[in-house]
């Protein structure tokens, strides 16, 4: 985006106005047409091994990693992003534009149809964000676009948005990558007539993928939509199988029991590159970690919170569990974000002092952990609970599926701490309001400094300026410890040689780009 004119200080309405008209230029000239329908290729069946089980398939109700692995080929988004430039590019909308500093109008096609046949009209466009933002649905999502005031239906392919303050970056929210706020389009018709439990259990989109088969807890097949509007993909039916035990994942792949295997282990990367059959995809861009969840007694405290920091030695546990595969960071943010503050170094160890912290006392806590959800997640959990054991903390964990203990995170259950990863795909700060605004179901504190500074940053239209807000707000949260420790892995796959494909967005798993080589 182009930063706009240097304003003075008292007049946000002169900013907005300025940031507005080089932005409607800028977005006129960048938005064209996708390519026109492409016929199908022969396709083929490709069977991929998910390293977490399904939670749910109601694009409002979850932001569960790979949940919208499977939400994303089964539903549309307004726009999508450009995995070179990171530039936003027409999708179900042909062109947004800013027409005030507070209103941006969106226009759809007239060619896209649910896959039950009826169109999607910009009805369906108010239907998804209000529903979003509705407290009833209690949205993992709703944070992210919480500055949307209005959904205007202007006609049946054209929808205006109206914020309460400037939001620069709401079309960020239009696209799928980035995990949390995004907005998928469902059909207004179907989420009206059918229960909670049938638009779940039988999601209905427009996107290039539907729905033939789910078996909770076991398998899930997807198949090509016949009806997509844009270039259907090589691979015609998606056969998914939850396998959060690594060696088994990766036995599966290497016998040719499946095509890919999501969060390939470290352990095993030579002996899959060595393979015949298989090969490594990786990014760096990964998911970014962090681990404690500070409303939960007694990590309230800010004298036990940072105990608990000072007891850990994440550069150890990175340096000899994800080797170059991982890195430690200071602020809770990918540095791919364009105001990440390098300035913000890593927790350093301080075990004497986490003791004097703690004065003596012993913190019993009973955790729940994942075991194959994230890279080699069972051992940062064993490394960690023997360094928090050794300056006064007395972890009893049990291991927990991870649909379920997704489930308690949003239910602010699954505490005092765990690993989550949070995906910063889309490049921008304001990600950390998922899990760090006190209106969010995911958020693991509840600071009203951070919201102020975090809804100042949201509504400001100079990029410098809105850098420095969120900087303050990376500050603010390392300094109270809030997260205890943040570090990012690699994103790892299992590939069948048959395959290709490009990790181009790091952790998105974006399927409907995988290729079949030619035999």
């Amino acid at each position: 985006m182009k930063a706009a004119e240097p304003v003075a200080p008292y007049s946000l309405a002169t900013a907005a106005l300025r940031a507005w008209r080089a932005l409607t230029y800028a977005v006129l000239l960048c938005v064209s047409l996708p390519a026109a329908h492409a016929a199908p290729p022969s396709g083929t069946e490709v069977r991929v091994a998910l390293s977490g089980g399904i939670d749910q398939l109601d694009p409002a109700r979850t932001a569960n990693g790979p949940d919208t692995a499977i939400m994303s080929q089964i539903y549309d988004t307004l726009l999508e992003l450009d995995p070179g430039k990171g530039k936003l590019l027409p999708n179900v909308a042909t062109s947004y534009t800013l027409k005030e500093p507070t209103l941006w109008e969106f226009k759809l096609r007239s060619d896209v149809k649910f896959q039950d046949g009826k169109p999607l009209t910009a009805e369906d466009v108010k239907f998804s964000i209000d529903r979003i933002l509705n407290p009833a649905t209690n949205s993992p999502h709703a944070s992210q676009i919480a500055s949307i005031s209005e959904v205007i239906v202007v006609d049946p392919t054209t929808v205006d948005i109206r914020t309460k303050t400037p939001d620069p970056l709401l079309p960020r929210r239009m696209q799928p990558i980035g995990g949390s706020g995004r907005v998928f389009i469902v059909p207004k018709h179907y989420f009206e007539s059918h229960s909670q439990q049938e638009v779940n259990d039988k999601p209905l989109g427009s996107g290039p993928y539907r729905l033939t088969e789910w078996r909770k807890g076991s398998s899930l097949t997807l198949e090509r939509n016949p009806t997509y509007w844009s270039t259907a993909p090589d691979v015609s039916v998606r056969r998914f199988t939850f396998v959060p035990e690594n060696s088994t994942r990766v036995n599966a792949l290497l016998q040719g029991e499946v095509d890919i295997i999501q969060r390939a282990p470290i352990a095993d990367v030579d002996r899959i590159e060595k393979s015949q059959n298989a090969k490594v995809i990786s990014s760096m861009d990964g998911l970014v970690h962090t681990l404690l969840d500070s409303r939960k007694p007694l990590f309230n405290d800010i004298k036990v919170r940072k105990a608990f920091v000072e007891s850990i030695d994440m550069n150890n546990i990175v340096t000899h569990l994800l080797g170059k595969y991982g890195r430690v960071l200071g602020p809770p943010i990918a540095p791919t974000v364009v105001q990440y503050d390098k300035s913000i170094k890593p927790y350093p160890t301080d075990r004497k002092d986490a003791k004097a912290e703690l004065d003596g006392k012993t913190i019993e806590l009973k955790t729940y952990t994942s075991d194959g959800r994230y890279v080699n997640d069972r051992d940062i959990y064993q490394a960690i609970n023997a360094q928090l054991n050794a300056t006064g903390f007395r972890i009893t964990p049990q291991v927990m599926e991870w649909g379920r203990l997704i489930g308690m995170m949003q239910s602010c259950s699954g505490g005092p701490f765990y690993i989550i990863g949070w995906d910063f795909g889309e490049g921008d700060a304001s990600k950390m309001n998922s899990f760090l605004n006190s209106s969010s179901p995911l958020s693991v504190t509840n600071d009203p400094e951070f919201d102020k500074l975090a809804a100042q940053a949201t509504g400001q239209m100079d990029d410098a300026k809105r850098a420095e807000d969120w900087k303050a707000a990376q500050k603010l949260v390392h300094d109270r410890y809030y997260v205890a420790a943040v570090w990012q892995a690699a994103s790892i796959y299992g590939f069948s040689k048959r395959l290709q494909w490009a990790a181009r967005f790091g952790d998105n798993f974006d399927l409907a780009t995988v290729k079949v080589s030619a035999k």
